[in-house]
């Protein structure tokens, strides 16, 4: 009996250290091509928190009444690293969408109504010259 009690505790500790990529773009810009004489303004990292409503944080399903909530949010922190570090443009553009043990809890528990997530967003900031 104690054997099973320390395994499952063992079972919940490992799931609670988990998370899951379930999106990942690399490599995008955000720029205009005609220009090849820019200055790198520096890198930026953002994290957006995204709230899914009938569906799953980045999951295929068939009803998600949140799905393109998060283009906004993505481009919206693009912008702001933009504007932040006075550049023009964003190249090397990641977005890696992520859900951690407590975010799929909480979208188990409420049977997909609400489903949380996050979205790491990464890049290099240039200026034209």
């Amino acid at each position: 009996m104690r054997s099973l009690r320390i395994t499952s505790l063992l079972v919940v500790l490992a799931l609670g250290l988990t998370s899951c990529v379930t999106f990942r773009a690399s490599g995008l810009g955000m720029q205009k091509t005609t220009q090849q004489n820019v200055t790198v303004m520096g890198t930026f990292e953002k994290d957006v928190w995204v709230h899914a409503f009938l569906g799953s944080p980045a999951g295929a399903k068939l009803f998600n009444i949140t799905a393109e909530a998060t283009d906004e949010a993505v481009r919206d922190a693009i912008q702001s690293a933009i504007s932040e570090k006075g550049g023009d443009a964003a190249i090397g553009v990641t977005i890696v969408h992520k859900a951690s043990f407590g975010n799929m809890l909480v979208t188990w528990l409420t049977g997909n109504i609400y489903s949380p997530g996050t979205i790491l967003v990464t890049g290099t900031v240039i200026k034209y010259n």
